[in-house]
Formats: structure tokens, sequence, C-alpha cells
């Protein structure tokens, strides 16, 4: 059984005894910078171990609870899988209690445990009227409904039972994937002598080990891992839900920064545009205007940028989801589906949160039309994105759809075979299904108006279907090992069809190559033997002749058929040695001017031969 890691995380009021109850928890005190220890409040991200067994690992996020610290608390609720609510039995519910509850509900946090701490500074009157409040505010929350537990840090009084069911709760929660490519939020960094640059945070998704180079994102840097840590002790890799410390090499501390992210997908890149699915705080009081300034908080980014509406000039409080574009002052690394925060810049005001539609967004025309793309693109599964994604751009590659298609995400795809894999290019099925009924009809047509011919120019039907070089060879190759199509040369014709001559085109065909053959290699203009039978579509009948393989060109005008030719290089091979000029090759096949030297000419282009000056030496036995 794999080992199931998990990180809770505590959200709150300030002073409401967050920092104590993972101190009682644990026996391990977060706070650990000299002004939280002196102001008695948690300013950085605290954490904690808190259960380990061979098949789970358990870790605890202290979040600050001071309005000005929130940015910190977003950073860390975006990696937990458990929150604890604490609430203070000697003051209930508090504004910043709100706007925590408010921000995780956006974030789409779905485990929660209510905590009533310090209850021994509380009568039972007052414990009671708590309760009521706590009730009233977590309606339509993830904790509504949620039993509250009541304890008190100092004396112990009721730390058991909590812990007993935070582990119970956690045996219920699917834990986050190993799987696929790996992102780690940096919420910390610092400097250690003799080691270097450590970079600390919890893995979203993937895995991280020490033999495998990552990449610092958004800039994009290449690094190497001297090592990994998870609470004080040495390991070798560290998976997703879990914390880690990792030193770098050859980084220097100034690289590295909250809001850098850690990943080995080597194709990784960022953005300064994006869309997104907002929903509209309840706490919002003013009017956001187009174009205003916010600031975006995702993963532990905090990012300024202005807001874009498609469909309207102004977002009021109290409105609907809505779909709308970011446009970032620098870009940033996201993924598909990622929930943020959304603030005003200034005064600093809640806007709302959602989730992250597309990662890599262009300008869109303000139209009703782009509010129903955005809303389809929102619901899409990642199977289902992915599939959007290889739609609009047909014989795109993994490494061109970077982030936003896993490999597993592909894999699924591939199995239900609505994506078909040629080489590296990715394709949808109905995609080829469409190039596939339009080569049938191009073949068809071409079929009916040429009869005589093996098929149409492979690049000509490229072009019909707009199909690039590489991508159109996959795709013909693809329809051949179907059985669609068959190619012989450069010629692509159905499958089926074949070259059937009628009674009189067979009999015309043979009187042409005999006359032919009885002129030898004097012949005369290719019109004067086809106009002897009649024949109208000179031209046709001329490409017919050349693709089937009965004549050779010497000229536009002058063609020999196939034996003759074949013959005559094999006479002037007995009868030459290495090498060779023009004078003796006209006394062997007898030749003036005017034949021999096409004749040579031709020798040169299909590499019998090769012309130094005067004289021709052989490249053929």
């Amino acid at each position: 059984m794999k080992k199931r890691h998990f990180t809770i995380g505590m959200a709150g009021h300030i002073d409401h005894g967050k920092t104590e109850l993972v101190k009682a928890l644990t026996n391990i005190d977060t706070d650990r910078l000299k002004e939280e220890k002196e102001r008695r409040i948690s300013i950085e991200l605290g954490y904690a171990p808190l259960f380990e067994t061979d098949d789970l690992d358990v870790s605890i996020i202290d979040v600050p609870g001071h309005e000005k610290f929130i940015r910190q608390m977003i950073a860390g609720v975006t990696s937990i899988d458990l929150t604890i609510l604490v609430i203070a039995a000697d003051e209930g519910v508090m504004p910043q209690t709100l706007e925590h509850l408010d921000i995780l509900n956006h974030l789409k946090v779905s485990n929660g445990i209510i905590v009533m701490t310090k209850i021994t500074k509380a009568d039972e009157e007052l414990r009671n009227i708590v309760r009521e409040d706590i009730l009233e505010a977590t309606k339509g929350t993830v904790f509504e409904g949620e039993p509250i537990f009541e304890v008190d840090s100092m004396t112990l009084n009721g730390i058991d039972p909590l812990k007993q069911n935070l582990l119970e709760r956690l045996a219920k929660i699917e834990p986050k994937s190993h799987r696929g490519s790996l992102f780690l939020p940096v919420d910390q960094s610092f400097h250690l002598h003799g080691i270097g640059t450590i970079v600390r945070g919890t893995i979203a998704n993937g895995s991280i080990d020490v033999d495998r180079p990552v990449y610092l994102m958004p800039e994009g840097k290449k690094v190497q891992i001297k090592s990994i840590h998870h609470f004080n002790h040495s390991v070798q890799s560290a998976f997703a839900g879990q914390r880690a410390a990792i030193a770098l090499n050859n980084v220097e501390l100034d690289e590295v920064k909250r809001g850098t992210v850690l990943t080995d997908y080597k194709w990784a890149k960022a953005s300064d545009r994006i869309d997104i699915e907002l929903n509209v705080s309840s706490l919002l009081q003013s009017t956001i205007k187009q174009r205003s300034p916010i600031k975006l908080h995702t993963g532990t980014s905090e990012v300024y940028g202005r807001i874009i509406f498609f469909d309207r000039h102004k977002l009021e409080p109290n409105s609907e989801i809505m779909y709308v574009q970011l446009q970032l002052d620098q870009s940033i690394y996201v993924m598909k589906d990622q929930r943020f925060i959304l603030r005003r810049a200034t005064p600093v005001e809640i806007i709302g949160g959602g989730k992250i539609i597309d990662p890599f967004a262009e300008k869109h025309s303000h139209t009703q039309e782009t509010i129903d793309v955005l809303k389809e693109k929102a619901s899409f599964s990642p199977e289902e994105y992915a599939l959007s994604l290889i739609e609009q751009q047909p014989g795109s590659t993994l490494n061109d759809l970077g982030e936003l298609v896993t490999k597993e995400n592909l894999h699924q795809l591939i199995h239900q075979k609505q994506v078909i894999k040629l080489e590296n290019l990715l394709f949808t099925k109905q995609y080829i299904e469409s190039i596939e009924s339009s080569l049938v009809q191009i073949l068809k047509t071409f079929h009916e108006q040429h009869p005589l011919l093996l098929g149409e120019d492979k690049s000509e039907i490229m072009s019909k279907l707009s199909l690039k070089t590489g991508e159109g060879k996959l795709l013909f190759d693809y329809f051949i090992n179907q059985g669609l199509i068959k190619q012989n040369q450069h010629f692509i014709s159905l499958n089926t069809f074949e070259v059937n001559l009628s009674s009189d085109q067979q009999r015309k065909l043979n009187s042409i190559l005999d006359e032919l053959k009885r002129d030898d290699l004097k012949v005369e203009s290719i019109h004067h033997y086809l106009s002897h039978q009649k024949i109208n579509d000179i031209d046709e009948w001329i490409k017919f002749l050349i693709q089937h393989n009965y004549i050779v060109s010497l000229t536009d005008e002058l063609f020999v058929e196939r034996n003759v030719f074949e013959d005559a290089i094999k006479r002037l091979r007995v009868e030459t040695g290495d090498e060779f000029e023009v004078k003796e090759a006209k006394g062997v096949l007898e030749l003036s001017r005017k034949y021999i030297i096409p004749f040579l000419e031709k020798l040169d282009k299909l590499q019998y031969t090769r012309r130094f000056e005067n004289i021709r030496k052989w490249l053929v036995n």
C-alpha cells in the first residue's frame, strides 16, 4: 500500500488560539520568527508534523489570522486537504473569521472541522451564544452541519477526541495524485551556510526526487536538487500532499521567492494573460469598473494586473458567476482549474474567487459568444479540455500543449480512441474522420475525371486539404495502413481504384508503343504518335504513358519506349569503358546530336553517368 500524505490547515481570526492548538496537537511551536514571538501573532506560515505511520503522513499548517497577512493564509490553504476553522469561545465569530470562510469557499476547500478554543475563558451561556453564531456563519459553507469540537489547548482538554476525529476524517479523503507533472509552489526560501539556497513548499501535484532535474518557474531555469528534507528528515523523494524543504544547486537566493513554482515539466511556460471563472464575493461592497487594478492570489503567487469584462463595463456587488480575463503585470506559472482569490488592489477588498479556465489565454472579442465559449471551457473535465485543445490545434504535440494536457489525460483519450497519436502528433478522431471524408471525395472526383491516371499528386492533395508536409505524410501513411488509399510513386488513389482500359483504348496503346519501338531512339514528337490514333486528350495520355512506365522523356516533346531506352543503355555500357565522350556515344548508338545530347543528359539525371566537362563516367556497372 502506498503511503498517503495529507496537510491540515488552520484558519481563523487573530489571537483565537490557532498556534496554541497546533502546539497542543503536535507539541511543536510553529511561531519561529522573533517578531512572531514578540507580537504573539503568526506572520509566516508555520508547519508541524502531526502523525506518521508506515502508510500515513499528516502535517499541520498554522495559517496567519491577522488581516494584513491574508495573502499568506491564501498561500497556505491552497495546498491543504482538510481545514480546521478555529473560533475562540470568549470572542466568537469575528470579521476575519467571515473573511476566512469566504476565502475557503472560493478555494473550494472541501473538508472542514470546527474547533472552539479557549473554553475555560467562557462560561456555558457564552459558549452557547458562540455556538449559535457559528451555525449561522457557516451556513452554505463546507463547515455547515459539522460538529463543533470544544478544546482548551493549555490544559489539553478535548485534544485527544479532536485528534482521533482528524485521523478518521483523513482516512476517508482521497490523497492528491502522485502522477503527472510536479507542481510545488514555494512559500519560503532562505540561505543556509554550507548548503546554499533552500526552498520550502507543499507539493500540490506529482512528486520530486533528488535524481530528477526541476525548473524554476516562471523564469524557466533548469536546476539540480542537492537534497530533500521532510521535517528535518533527509529523504530521497517527496510526494503530493507532503511538505518538503529542497536544497538547490547553483541557485542564488534572489532567484527564488514566494510565487516561484518548481516543476519537472521541461516545456513549462508562463503567461501574463489568463481566463477565469469568477464567483463574486458576498462581502464585496464596491463597484469594480472595466480594467480596474486587481491583485491575484493563487498558489503562493501574488500578482497585480487588470480585470477585463466581455459582457459589461462594471461589476456590481452580488453579481452572478462571471467569465472574465486578467491581464497581469508579470507572467506567472499556473495550471488549468487552479483555484484563486481576487482582491482589489486598493483599498484592499475581496472581489471573489474561482478557478482558472485557460492559463494561456488570447485576447477575445467583447461579445456574448466569448462568454459562451469560456463558460463551456469552464465545465470541461481535464479530458474534455485536452480534446478541445487538440481540436483547435490538429497535429500539435504534447510539448505544444504543455501543462494543459497531462500524459494521463492523453493516455485516457487515446485509450478511448477519441485522440489518434501518429508518431508524436496528436489528432482528434473527429478531425481524422473529416480529413478522410474530404480525401475520399477528392480522389473519387479525380478518378472520375482522369480514369487513365494512377492517382492525384500527393502534394496537390495536401494543398487542397491545407495539410503541412510532415502532418500530411503521417496522415497519408495512416490512411494507407487503414486500407483507405494506396500510393504509387508520388500518386495517391483510393485503394479500390484500378486503371481499366477499354478494348479501343488498349488497341490504341499497343499501336502507339509499336510505332515508338519501330522508331527506336530516333522518335518524332509524342503528339505525332497520339494524333495517329485520333486521341483528343493528348496531355492525359502522355501522363498515362509516363505514370505506367511505358515511355521515357528525353525532352518535352521527345519520348522513347521504355524497353528501347533500357536496351540503349546496355549497348552503350558494353561498348564503352568506365568513361566516354559524346563522339564515342554517337558512334555506338548511331544518333545525331539532336538525339544523343538529350539521351546522355537523361542518363546524367537518372545518375547512370556523371559529366566531367567533355567526359562522362559511369556510376553503375
